[in-house]
């Protein structure tokens, strides 16, 4: 009878030890430098691929990458600069971690492996895709909260009120951002050089994942979005963990040869939207909004 209790005991435990070892995680998201390191070679890590928790994950300054576990439901985040294992990296998000509904993770990971998620633009105009799972509703949820944090007189455009240093500005989240001058990797500091090549660093304390993009509009009132969108409208690449600070190094842009004054809002949700419906003529639908993060700096280019 004891040998049959020992042999029980030792079977549950190499089948306990076997599922840990098979657990894997899928990459959502990543942005900046993070590099998966074999006993060979460093590769840089992309999203799709399916980490073990033995794999040695490389994670460089103000940096993240964003991981699935398809089984139980929960998006971890790391952040954690340096060499560390994929077991150990879970571990230490593990107090951060979200936790997500099988219609979440179904729809994250069916947009993450369209084709259209990896086809980046800047657009001119809202380009809301059919292969979005979730509602435009969103988007306009958006608009109607930026609208309600927006002070000024409703009557005035959107835009026009946004680009005035005198209509005050509310936010839901505490988020900020900084432009990072490429050469010197320090914050510009106005005025700004006329040609001057930037990136944005973006810095979320809050406790909660959040998805950002930063639109300009320059003195003429001219729109640009400083981060692509994807056709598919994921955000996974724009996706910025909580209590962290990540640069958007691979997407920097640069300012124009002549004079101006620059409008800069960040614009951070809790949920993916179409930023791109920010290049239309922004207007509020109505109704409720969605809590969203808002931050606005004004810059002088001479």
């Amino acid at each position: 009878m004891r040998n049959s209790i020992v042999v029980a005991l030792t079977c549950a435990f190499l089948l306990i030890a076997s599922t840990v070892s098979a657990q894997s995680y899928t990459v959502y998201s990543v942005v900046g430098s993070v590099a998966l390191q074999t006993e060979d070679q460093v590769l840089p890590l992309h999203p799709r691929k399916i980490l073990s928790r033995s794999e040695l994950v490389k994670i460089g300054e103000e940096s993240a990458v964003t991981v699935i576990d398809e089984k139980k439901g929960i998006l971890f985040s790391f952040t954690t600069e340096g060499l560390n294992t994929v077991s150990k990296l879970v571990s230490l998000s593990a107090p951060r971690a979200k936790k997500l509904t099988r219609s979440q993770v179904s729809s994250m990971v069916k947009q993450l492996y369209a084709d259209e998620s990896q086809q980046m633009s800047h657009p001119e105009k809202y380009m809301f895709s059919s292969m979005s799972t979730r509602s435009a509703t969103a988007d306009s949820l958006m608009l109607n909260q930026l609208d309600d944090l927006l002070a000024g007189d409703k009557q005035h455009a959107v835009e026009t009120r946004l680009v005035n240093p005198e209509v005050k500005l509310a936010t839901n989240y505490d988020v900020k951002f900084d432009l990072i001058d490429c050469e010197t990797g320090v914050p510009v500091d106005e005025p700004i050089a006329k040609g001057a090549g930037c990136y944005v660093r973006v810095s979320n304390p809050t406790s909660e994942v959040l998805y950002v993009n930063v639109l300009n509009i320059d003195g003429s009132g001219n729109k640009y979005l400083i981060l692509p969108v994807d056709a598919a409208s994921s955000c996974a690449h724009l996706l910025v963990p909580a209590e962290s600070t990540v640069a958007f190094k691979s997407e920097p842009f640069v300012f124009g040869d002549e004079p101006s004054s620059e409008t800069f809002l960040l614009i951070a949700t809790p949920n993916p939207v179409d930023f791109s419906i920010l290049m239309n003529p922004m207007q509020a639908f109505g109704g409720r909004g969605m809590n969203t993060g808002l931050y606005r700096r004004f810059f002088k280019v001479q």
